[in-house]
């Protein structure tokens, strides 16, 4: 992967192992501890969650990276919630002639709040974002060259109907490049581990939409750390089509 696309996982890395490292000396041990659902984070209120994860296909790579934070100082209930998310990767577009490859890093600080009402959890964000991007060659002409500021709306959805069902919605939208993305997927509990289940993904700006069908695991849990993990088929507007991996870590605090 190159240089530039490994700076956001990187980044978040470090957070989340610093995140571990206090976590582990903060909480004391107990004799008898509390029930914890390995799907659903630690037994004291948790206000931070960091988050980081890489994104392939033939034609393009990510790194990607940040956190959540409840100022009031539990991400578990009702109130105000403040998400940063960073970006960066490479798209490739190859003619019979020549090779074009974009380097895109993306980021925004979004406040928002989060409801939850029974077994059914949003969030919702809006706040500024930024993109640069930098074409090589060079391409004076292009609409997104260079960096560009911007309004960005987000939304994420969690819903368990069921004890062994869930279904995860998240939906962007930013005034840079007339962009946005979504995110359906639902899923099966299995061995009261994780996750698994169908995904389907969509994304556009201006310069080529793509869509996705594939298959996630969601919730595997190793020690302070969930992962997550999708794949499954890929294609865009310009007629290529591919294998897309996707692999993500988080941990709370």
């Amino acid at each position: 992967m190159r240089r530039g696309a490994l700076r956001a996982v990187c980044t978040a890395a470090v957070l989340l192992a610093c995140a571990v490292t206090d976590r582990s000396l903060a909480q004391p041990i107990a004799a008898d501890p509390p029930s914890i659902d390995n799907l659903s984070g630690g037994s004291r209120p948790e206000q931070f969650l960091f988050y980081s994860g890489v994104d392939l296909w033939r034609n393009g790579q990510a790194g990607y990276g940040g956190m959540l934070w409840a100022p009031q100082g539990d991400l578990n209930k009702d109130g105000s919630v403040v998400r940063l998310f960073l970006s960066d990767g490479i798209e490739r577009y190859e003619t019979p002639g020549q090779r074009f490859d974009t380097n895109i890093f993306r980021a925004s600080i979004l406040p928002g709040w989060r409801f939850k009402r029974g077994n059914l959890e949003v969030k919702v964000f809006a706040g500024p974002a930024v993109e640069n991007h930098v074409l090589t060659p060079d391409v004076v002409t292009d609409k997104l060259r260079g960096a560009h500021f911007g309004a960005q709306v987000a939304t994420e959805l969690w819903w368990e109907p069921t004890p062994a069902m869930m279904v995860a919605a998240s939906a962007s939208v930013t005034s840079i490049g007339a962009a946005y993305s979504a995110r359906v997927a639902t899923g099966w509990r299995l061995f009261d581990r994780l996750w698994a289940g169908p995904e389907i993904l969509a994304s556009s700006d201006e310069f080529s939409t793509q869509y996705r069908v594939g298959a996630h695991f969601t919730g595997v849990k190793t020690g302070n750390f969930e992962w997550s993990v999708g794949t499954g088929f890929v294609e865009d507007s310009f007629h290529r089509s591919g294998i897309y991996g996707r692999i993500g870590v988080l941990a709370r605090q």
